[in-house]
């Protein structure tokens, strides 16, 4: 047996590092196949393109064209021969390439943004009634990074007031980028509901205590959602049969009015962090029809939310 058929023996092995670089690489804008051919020829060295496509049993039509790929990235290079020999730059230049790469594809689509919408501009519409109301869109959100740049959109854009309620698992997914950040930096009224215990560091620590309160309700429906300027709203969704996070924008005032008025009662009855239940009682008399009458609204509320969610599935949004 030769080294080469030594080495790719267990080289792709699903236990092995270089499967693991090869899941790693495909983040940097290169194919499965395209990995796995530019680590082979890192790892074996110079080779034809027959050699690669039988170590790596890939059609040798698709490793011409995986190849030629790779040469136009700027990571691996032909030697003049016959029959042509491959070989590959350093694992650190070709990152830097790619990252490179990936940098200047970005500027020119930053760069072409301005001409685009100036052409667009001159297309004129053509809405049949221009007094239809535009309100009551919902727009389905799939994926963390596809729900962050819509929620730093309306942090951003605030006016006025962000009303945020959710579980800590909920916003700990949000840990390691700038939500938190941005939401401690508004000027809008900023109210906070989570399910944090006391004694516990949790993603809002660094913003001000009087602005969150603890939901004390461990019976309550754990709905996860934000308001912005009570005029448009991001509600997750709970389901187990999506690997990835699930929401649902929309501006629909109906929508809106009806979760402002649960954030409202919770609010109403939750307390901040920093304070016990005895201390947030002083100087308020909860009766029991008060109470009762809070979970009538609540049970409204509620089976409004049931009934348009299930609408939302029918429909297809979810």
């Amino acid at each position: 047996m030769t080294t080469t058929e030594v080495i790719n023996e267990g080289i792709f092995q699903t236990d092995s590092p270089i499967h693991e670089l090869n899941r790693m690489l495909i983040r940097y804008d290169l194919t499965p196949n395209q990995a796995k051919v530019y680590l082979f020829l890192s790892k074996i060295g110079v080779k034809t393109a027959s050699e690669v496509s039988k170590s790596l049993n890939i059609p040798r039509t698709e490793t011409y064209h995986l190849l030629s790929t790779l040469e136009q990235k700027g990571i691996i290079f032909s030697m003049f021969g016959k029959p042509t020999k491959f070989n590959s730059v350093g694992i650190e230049k070709s990152l830097e390439i790619l990252i490179n790469n990936e940098k200047n594809r970005i500027s020119e689509l930053d760069a072409g943004k301005t001409s685009i919408v100036r052409l667009w501009n001159t297309i004129p519409n053509y809405v049949e009634n221009e007094n239809e109301d535009q309100n009551n869109k919902f727009q389905s959100l799939q994926g963390r990074n596809s729900i962050l740049v819509k929620l730093e959109q309306m942090i951003k854009e605030s006016k006025e007031n962000i009303l945020v309620l959710g579980t800590e698992m909920d916003f700990k997914k949000f840990y390691f980028t700038e939500f938190a950040e941005l939401l401690n930096k508004t000027k809008s009224n900023l109210k906070i509901l989570i399910d944090q215990s006391y004694d516990m560091p949790h993603i809002f620590e660094n913003i001000e205590s009087k602005k969150i309160k603890k939901i004390d309700d461990k019976n309550r429906e754990e709905f996860c959602f934000i308001i912005k300027d009570d005029r448009e709203v991001i509600f997750f969704i709970s389901n187990n049969n999506v690997k990835e996070m699930l929401a649902v924008w929309t501006d629909s005032k109906t929508f809106v009015r009806t979760l402002r008025s649960l954030f409202s009662l919770l609010w109403k009855k939750s307390h901040h962090l920093d304070e016990t239940n005895v201390e947030s009682l002083l100087g308020s008399e909860i009766t029991f029809e008060h109470r009762i009458r809070e979970i009538e609204q609540e049970k409204i509320i509620l089976n409004y939310l049931h009934k348009n969610f299930k609408l939302l599935e029918t429909n297809g949004v979810l």
